[in-house]
């Protein structure tokens, strides 16, 4: 379980919860070029991110994690 903050920017080295294809997901920002993000999973051997899906508009994040329980 996480808390979202939807409020304040968000920033490379931020946790930040999005949603593409019906799925959400919980990655690192790594990358920020304009409005587009390239997010990168903590276990990058088994991480299913941007190397996968390429980067993510600033509209597909939902916020970002402040806590996690």
């Amino acid at each position: 379980m996480v808390l979202v903050s939807k409020f304040g920017k968000v920033k490379p080295g931020d946790i930040v919860v999005f949603k593409i294809k019906n799925a959400v997901y919980i990655k690192r920002i790594e990358k920020k070029k304009g409005n587009k993000y390239f997010l990168i999973g903590d276990n990058k051997k088994e991480s299913i991110d941007s190397r996968k899906f390429g980067w993510i508009d600033e509209k597909d994040i939902i916020g970002k994690v402040i806590a996690n329980f």
